[in-house]
């Protein structure tokens, strides 16, 4: 089953209309060629050039919108763990769909409201708040991880806050520590167990440079709760999510009758009980998070700083404030927590917002993402990574 959402107040509410409304553009051709039979004295009605304008626009994103609804209905099954994804242009939703089962035990269909756990696209929200504190001149990124955090090995005298930001502190995935304590994904683990799971890491990763690592973000989002008095999620709550009037909670693990359950590639559950957060845990929609990822064009809470010492990832692109910058200008970053998987991307012009989730391991969100960017980015498709 499928399900397109619309608003009037987007250019997905113009869509709908002009897909029920071709004698409509009859009407506006006809004036327009009326009005070429004016006398030269008389000025040009420029007044039609908008409307036209306006009209154009939409039938060419009704033509997009019927060709995503055709990519989302070939590469996600109905009957199985599926897919929502949204697209917007220049700060307008001008497309959402979802496709599948939200519970397959009940036959809940999932639908463009359903909520789902970001995964590792939850990262930018972190690493947006560790920018804001430092524009308030409330921490250096400089600063060494043992000025805000307590308890952690000496390696934390060394390691900076810009170093997990940009994952080259090479601090090992608390996962490691919690499986080698038995603690499995199912097990009960919350920010304070996966603390003192870090803590438990007294080397480093061997080398230098890039390392991706969630326990990075953890420790960031314990420094967030260090500088501001609030947890993250209070922080992003009122920082973030509040003010851009974002359908968004950080809350991993939480469970709902509008969040999708998370499933194996076999179908079998995949519920997590590790509720640690910073590096994953934002619940939301597709259609919210696109409307987030505006703030890359407009530059209101993400500003130009998250570039800013960005390193090479080893597979030709660089890892900046929680999100990838291609060799081709885009943005990316993917995410997978237990059966949730992701995708979100925006382009190089920073004009067009994709993002895809799912509930399923074995959901084709690339797959589906890439047919997608086809359709709206006018930029070329970039590879997607493996994750």
């Amino acid at each position: 089953m499928s399900s397109t959402s619309s608003d009037p107040r987007t250019i997905l509410g113009i869509v709908t209309t002009v897909r029920h409304r071709a004698i409509g553009v009859t009407t506006i051709t006809l004036v327009v060629m009326l009005a070429g039979c004016a006398t030269p004295s008389m000025a040009p009605d420029r007044t039609l050039a908008t409307p036209l304008s306006a009209e154009k626009e939409a039938l060419a994103v009704a033509k997009k919108s019927d060709l995503s609804d055709d990519s989302i209905e070939r590469l996600v099954a109905a009957d199985q763990p599926g897919c929502s994804a949204a697209v917007a242009v220049g700060g307008e939703l001008v497309w959402a769909s979802a496709r599948g089962l939200a519970d397959l035990a009940n036959g809940v269909p999932l639908t463009t409201t359903t909520r789902f756990d970001l995964a590792s696209i939850s990262k930018q929200f972190t690493a947006t708040a560790i920018l804001m504190l430092h524009r308030d001149r409330l921490l250096s990124l400089a600063d060494p991880v043992s000025q805000y955090v307590d308890g952690l090995p000496r390696w934390a005298d060394q390691v900076t806050l810009d170093q997990l930001l940009h994952h080259t502190a090479r601090i090992p995935d608390f996962w490691v520590e919690l499986e080698r304590a038995g603690v499995e994904f199912a097990d009960v683990a919350d920010q304070a167990a996966t603390l003192d799971a870090i803590e438990r890491e007294s080397t480093r990763e061997a080398g230098d440079g890039y390392f991706y690592s969630n326990s990075h973000y953890v420790l960031l989002a314990e420094v967030v709760a260090r500088v501001s008095g609030q947890t993250l999620p209070e922080f992003l709550d009122e920082r973030i999510f509040t003010p851009l009037n974002l359908d968004m909670v950080v809350a991993p693990g939480l469970q709902g009758p509008d969040i999708a359950i998370s499933y194996e590639a076999d179908f079998s559950l995949r519920p997590g009980g590790w509720t640690a957060y910073g590096h994953t845990g934002v619940i939301t929609t597709p259609t919210d998070l696109v409307r987030w990822g505006d703030q890359y064009r407009t530059g209101d809470l993400v500003q130009n700083d998250f570039a800013i010492g960005a390193v090479d990832d080893g597979d030709g692109a660089r890892y900046a404030a929680g999100i990838t910058i291609n060799d081709d200008g885009t943005l990316s970053h993917s995410g997978r927590w237990g059966g949730y998987i992701s995708h979100f991307r925006v382009s190089a012009d920073r004009d067009t917002v994709m993002a895809v989730a799912c509930n399923g391991r074995g959901a084709n969100r690339f797959g589906l993402a890439d047919a997608l960017w086809r359709l709206w980015a006018a930029s070329p498709t970039q590879q997607t990574p493996a994750s």
